[in-house]
Parts: structure tokens; C-alpha cells; sequence
């Protein structure tokens, strides 16, 4: 994968993955990358061709530029423009999306044929739109489920995220034993994966048992057991069982009404971090060989401009730091999204050894 921009990825995969696309919490678009064109001469004629065929039910063209100065942007929209028209296309209608970018709802409501344009290479990629997702369900769940939870809980599209990064296929066991009123477990059961879940309230229980009830009214064979529990006490409480993936939030810290000083944000984050070390000592203990943990730790911004967050450190748990790909993840991973006013998160992923 690369990432020319902030907001484009590339991926060069070994076959067709088109469907994991809807499994990807954070994407915005997807299509093809068809051709790249040089800012001297940025004929699209391969996409013109590519997609020729389509514009009897997508008239009108969008040209969505991530990263772009004002002038390339324009003259990459006006040589597509041409392009088409120079192949037949007199009648196409074209869209100037505001802030030079469509946005993935109004693709289909626009039934537009719209085209990302980002620099590549020291070039420019040209990708036409080809899938967007549909994301009224997930955001249903946010906003329908009959206990809601607190402004400062994660939303579904971070809880999808975490489930991606646990690896998991349907039928395996996941467990959230900070589980709260259950956002994970709610997404996780979507999802086909048996959920557990633990968490000392007992209000929050309740909560937890009453949104996933309400999922899983919706779901054939869905499977769900969300207790009262210490996750300090995971392997006192399961004995023997142990879990595929443990996917949680500890603890974000309260809701602050401003920037802290950095060593009042060092005082909060010490005390969260010795639940953190205890919570994960116990979670190595429960974690089947090769599963993974998947863990969100809070990062608070302080007035003097600096960063206070929870560092963890597994190795001497038996959990080392997940690294998937030829270019390694610097941990802790940074979500381009999902923050309360003065805390971000950040996310860790260790994989069991034994």
C-alpha cells in the first residue's frame, strides 16, 4: 500500500479484493487507478476509454482532486473534459463539486461519473469512482440503538476499524472487557463473530446487553454473553477458554473543559496506565496462540502544545507488536479521525506467541 497524500491510498493487491472494500471502516471511494498523466500533458485517454462506455447512465462528470494546487486541478478537469468530448461525448454535463471534491453520498445521488485526481509518482493518478459505501446502517446503529452511550465512547466506524486490524473471521470468539454499553461488541456481531463481553458496571452491562439484544434481533445465529467482570481477573474468570482477539478501550479519561498543563495530563495518564499494564497482563493470559489484541490508548494535548499518552509494552507477556505488511506500522497507530476535544487516540496491536 501507499500513501501519496493524506487522504489517497493505493493498493496493489494479488487478486480481486473489490468485496473486502466493505469491510473498510475509513475509506471514502474506491475504484481502479487507470492511468497517470503528467502535468505538461494530461490527456486521460486511457480512463476516457475505460469508462466511455458508462456515461449513457452517469452523465455527468466530477472531477474530485485531493492535494492539488488550484491550477493542476483545473487543468487536469479541463483535459478530461476535452478528452470526452473529443470521443463523441458533446452532451456531458460537468459538476464542480464544492471544495473540488465529491463526497462518497453524493456520488450515487448525483449519479455522477466522478474522477479522483491525486499526485503519484511524480505524477498525477487518475481513478474513476467505481464503488462508495453505503453507510446509513452503521450510522443507524450510532444513533438508533435503544441505550445510547457517552459523547466520549467510540463511534462505530472506530469500532469497525479496531475489528479490521483483530483479524478475525466470522465464528471466531472476540472479547471486550472494557466493554461498556457495548459499541464494539455491536459492530462485532454484525460481523458474524461470537462476542464476549465484561465490563464492572453494572449499569453499563445492562446498557451493553440491551443494544446488542436489539442488533442481534436482526441476525440469524447471532451469539453474544456480556457479563459483570474485572478485566484485571480474565483468566480467574474464564478459566481454561480463551479468545481469538480481545478488541478494546480501556479507558479514554474524563471529558476536559480545556487544554491541561502537561504535568496534570502526566498525573491522569499515570494512574490510567497502571490499569492499562494490569488489564494487559491479563489479556495475554486468555489470548489464543496468534491471536491479537487490539488496544486504544488515550493521547492528551496540553497547553504548552505537547503530546502525554500511555506507552505499552507486551514483550514480557508474550505479545509482540503486529506488523502486517513490508513497511512497519509505528506504533502507536494514529486513527486520521476520532477524538474528543482535548484527547485523541491511538492504537495498539500485539499478536500472542504463545
Amino acid at each position: 500500500m501507499e500513501t501519496p497524500c493524506e487522504r489517497v491510498s493505493v493498493v496493489t493487491a494479488k487478486e480481486n479484493k473489490a468485496s473486502s472494500f466493505t469491510r473498510l471502516a475509513g475509506i471514502h471511494k474506491a475504484g481502479p487507478l487507470i492511468q497517470t498523466v503528467n502535468g505538461g500533458d494530461p490527456v486521460p485517454s486511457e480512463l476516457v476509454k475505460r469508462v466511455a462506455e458508462h456515461f449513457d447512465k452517469l452523465p455527468v462528470l466530477s472531477i474530485s482532486g485531493y492535494d492539488l494546487d488550484e491550477d493542476i486541478y483545473e487543468t487536469i478537469l479541463r483535459a478530461t473534459l476535452d478528452g470526452f468530448r473529443d470521443s463523441g461525448f458533446r452532451k456531458i454535463r460537468l459538476l464542480r463539486p464544492r471544495g473540488n471534491e465529491l463526497r462518497a453520498e453524493e456520488v450515487a445521488s448525483r449519479r455522477a461519473l466522478d474522477v479522483i485526481a491525486f499526485p503519484y509518482q511524480g505524477a498525477f493518478g487518475l481513478s474513476p469512482t467505481a464503488w462508495v459505501p453505503d453507510a446509513r446502517p452503521l450510522k443507524e446503529r450510532g444513533v438508533q440503538k435503544p441505550s445510547p452511550h457517552s459523547e466520549i465512547a467510540l463511534s462505530p466506524r472506530l469500532a469497525s476499524l479496531l475489528l479490521n486490524l483483530a483479524g478475525l473471521t466470522p465464528g471466531d470468539v472476540v472479547l471486550d472487557p472494557f466493554c461498556g454499553s457495548g459499541t464494539i461488541l455491536t459492530e462485532a456481531i454484525v460481523r458474524g463473530y461470537r462476542c464476549l463481553g465484561f465490563d464492572a458496571s453494572e449499569t453499563r452491562v445492562r446498557d451493553a446487553r440491551r443494544n446488542l439484544s436489539w442488533v442481534a434481533s436482526g441476525i440469524r445465529g447471532a451469539n453474544f454473553n456480556v457479563q459483570a467482570g474485572d478485566a484485571r481477573e480474565l483468566q480467574e474468570i474464564l478459566g481454561s477458554t480463551t479468545v481469538d482477539a480481545v478488541v478494546t478501550e480501556p479507558l479514554l479519561l474524563p471529558a476536559l473543559e480545556a487544554r491541561p498543563r502537561t504535568d496534570t495530563a502526566a498525573a491522569l495518564v499515570k494512574g490510567a496506565g497502571e490499569i492499562y499494564a494490569d488489564s494487559l497482563a491479563s489479556i495475554s493470559e486468555v489470548l489464543a496462540p496468534g491471536g491479537r489484541a487490539v488496544v486504544v490508548v488515550p493521547v492528551v494535548q496540553t497547553m504548552e502544545g505537547r503530546e502525554v499518552s500511555i506507552t505499552l509494552d507486551g514483550k514480557e507477556l508474550g505479545l509482540h507488536l503486529h506488523q502486517p505488511g513490508p513497511i512497519p506500522f509505528k506504533y502507536p497507530v494514529r486513527p486520521s479521525f476520532e477524538s474528543t476535544r482535548w484527547i485523541r487516540r491511538a492504537v495498539y496491536v500485539f499478536e500472542s506467541r504463545s
